[in-house]
């Protein structure tokens, strides 16, 4: 799951940047058409203008922007690669790569480029617009949104606030807050959440789906202007009014997520397939067996 996460992130990224990638190619294309140019040797190894522009390829916009941004930038940048090529050629001389340790990160990190390539591709099918609408029709519940504040009440055992004792403070709190005193000024006073006290508790709109099923059925309940009892969390107890009520936003705003969704599920096939085709068997009373030190 953590690699599906990472590719979507990485998708994203990728969509959300490409109008610099168009700028970044047009200000290099001189540089590329030119890249058998030798900018450094490393002994008898060179170094070209292709090399330098591949390379930077592999970095984040924002970082890649930074090294293009100036000759000097530019300077370090290589600097930097040539002492990775140095690094790169003491450590075979030395036999580095031949260790046992180091001959099972490598496999370790094959695997996972492996994994990793497979998986974006099962997910980069082409999600249809129809496909979308659809989803936005049947499942109204799953894309609801809900606009909260909530004071929170911290547990701190360091400080001499147990569970017991934070549970009795968010207990006064949320009566007070229940009873007609004005919920920011109660906020000021009490909450343990510097962040959202800054803004009078408010936290803005929560989507179905980013938090736990017992913390998000419990919100998602409370009707607009409704103040919850405290809700316990491992960290504390929060008390939640709702500023504004469960609501479908539009389809244009919910697109994205909608698309992530669908990805998700297309992966999910994809994996369930290859199960049944591989034959997986869990042995559940084995696994419960294994214990952490």
């Amino acid at each position: 799951m953590r690699i599906f996460i990472t590719l979507l992130s990485m998708i994203t990224l990728i969509l959300g940047c490409s109008d610099f990638d168009n700028f970044y190619r047009q200000r290099n294309a001189r540089i590329l058409n030119k890249g058998s140019t030798v900018v450094a040797k490393v002994g008898g190894e060179e170094i070209t203008k292709g090399d330098l522009v591949k390379s930077l390829e592999t970095l984040p916009p924002n970082q890649r922007m930074i090294y293009l941004s100036s000759p000097q930038r530019l300077k370090e940048y290589l600097d930097s690669y040539i002492n990775q090529m140095v690094l790169y050629k003491e450590a075979e001389r030395e036999g580095i790569d031949r260790r046992e340790d180091i001959k099972e990160s490598l496999e370790r990190y094959r695997r996972r480029l492996l994994i990793q390539a497979l998986s974006q591709e099962a997910i980069n099918q082409k999600i249809s617009e129809k496909d979308i609408e659809n989803y936005y029709r049947q499942n109204p519940k799953d894309l609801e949104e809900i606009r909260i504040s909530h004071i929170f009440i911290k547990i701190d055992p360091a400080k001499g606030i147990t569970k017991d004792k934070a549970r009795a403070k968010a207990d006064i709190v949320a009566k007070r807050a229940k009873s007609g005193e004005r919920f920011e000024n109660l906020v000021n006073e009490f909450s343990d959440d510097p962040v959202s006290k800054k803004r009078g508790g408010d936290i803005g709109y929560i989507s179905r789906g980013r938090l736990s099923p017992e913390f998000e059925n419990k919100i998602f309940s409370l009707k607009e202007g409704e103040i919850s009892d405290p809700i316990e969390t491992e960290n504390g107890f929060h008390i939640i009014k709702v500023t504004e009520g469960a609501k479908i936003p539009p389809l244009d705003q919910v697109k994205g997520r909608i698309e992530i969704e669908l990805k998700k599920k297309v992966f999910s096939e994809y994996t369930k397939r290859l199960r049944e085709k591989m034959g997986v068997e869990i042995f559940e009373d084995n696994l419960k067996e294994i214990s952490v030190r």
